[in-house]
């Protein structure tokens, strides 16, 4: 008989790695499992499959999105938020458990108090202070408004540090294990987040000699930076190209962006590509290069090695532990940035090291591995 798993994803949209292992959870876990998904916000799946390779049909799972009751706890802040979206998710896919009786409880964006022991995917601990510089907002700024809206969602959500901590965490990086670790004391497996589809096999010598790199039009991602290291480079008499493949998001910093671009023919900007075309594109290059600082994996990075490129990371964060910690392929700022590059550039022996080591990672991080091992957790778990 198929176990039955109900599964919250507050919204689960096309963009981004949090809602990449969405869509992958449900891939991997239709064909075994009966799988009601609690979301508050229709799915589409043909979106869902362009962006992240999955094959999704609205058949595979049964869905359920919360009442109006539920979605207008949403205005109950002047603010939108994500953890306010997981706090009446939470309220809503407790109230289901009770009709539904699933055999396993899984958040896939994540933790949740379901009321009992469950699963859940942690991309970053929603409960954990402080947070990263690229997280914070505008009314992170106002005094006293943080507490208070963390006490809303609270009381909202209806759970507790206990319950979200009784939960076996599945953490997409050991630096997001560790920062469960010290919130609430319990060990956590990392299971890699899918960088699904199949990268062409582009000898080396038939690659751009550029850099190319992956994310959201949004200024958390410092593209500005990735820029100012090829300026850097280019003035060291590197003759070197980037390619910049984004899905769209902040409008005033696209703008910025495309001034950058109209300056420098070098500089390429490609934007809302399906997961084809980018595979296709990104195995083009040599290089990759992700600069956002604190990431707290890096999927884009992932994508990257497993087209067989040679990639570049800012020294903080899961995307150091992706391109397995190489001192070579880290950097803290712009001339470490261009100094890193120039060096790689000019050392094909280098090269081939680093080509070799990063593909062996390359499995760590495929959609068969995630899919596999998901799988796995979810046929042993008990309530």
């Amino acid at each position: 008989m198929k176990r039955r798993v109900l599964m919250a994803h507050p919204c689960l949209g096309n963009v981004g790695g949090a809602n990449a292992v969405g869509a992958w959870a449900l891939q991997a876990l239709r064909d075994e499992c009966d799988i009601v998904l609690a979301t508050l916000r229709p799915v589409n799946c043909t979106a869902l499959n362009r962006s992240f390779g999955t094959s999704l049909r609205d058949s595979d799972f049964d869905l359920r999105i919360a009442p109006a009751s539920y979605r207008f706890l949403l205005h109950t802040v002047p603010t939108s938020g994500a953890l306010m979206e997981t706090a009446v998710t939470t309220r809503w896919v407790r109230s289901l458990a009770r009709s539904e009786r699933p055999d396993v409880m899984l958040s896939t964006n994540n933790e949740m108090d379901f009321g009992r022991p469950g699963l859940q995917y942690v991309n970053f601990p929603w409960a954990y202070l402080p947070r990263p510089d690229t997280d914070l907002r505008w009314f992170h700024r106002i005094p006293g408004f943080v507490t208070a809206y963390r006490g809303t969602c609270e009381r909202i959500e209806g759970g507790s540090a206990r319950g979200r901590g009784g939960n076996l965490s599945l953490a997409n990086s050991r630096f997001t294990a560790a920062k469960i670790k010290e919130l609430y004391g319990t060990d956590a497996e990392v299971l890699y987040p899918p960088a699904p589809g199949s990268f062409p096999d582009v000898p080396w010598q038939q690659r751009r000699p550029a850099v190319v790199a992956i994310g959201r039009m949004n200024p958390c991602k410092r593209w500005e930076n990735a820029v100012e290291i090829m300026d850097l480079a280019r003035n060291r008499g590197l003759d070197i190209g980037l390619t910049l493949i984004t899905q769209p998001d902040d409008v005033e910093y696209g703008r910025r962006m495309a001034a950058l671009a109209a300056t420098r023919p070098w500089l390429r900007l490609l934007s809302d590509l399906a997961r084809e075309e980018l595979t296709r594109e990104v195995a083009r290059h040599r290089y990759g290069i992700h600069t956002m600082e604190c990431e707290h994996f890096g999927i884009a990075v992932a994508e990257i090695i497993r087209a067989g490129c040679i990639v570049f990371v800012h020294d903080s964060g899961g995307p150091v532990e992706i391109v397995g910690g190489r001192r070579e392929l880290r950097f803290r700022d712009t001339a470490e940035g261009a100094a890193a590059l120039a060096a790689v550039v000019a050392d094909s022996a280098l090269q081939d090291r680093l080509r070799a080591e990063l593909a062996a990672r390359g499995a760590l991080f495929s959609a068969e591995t995630f899919c596999q091992s998901l799988l796995r957790v979810v046929r042993t778990h008990r309530q």
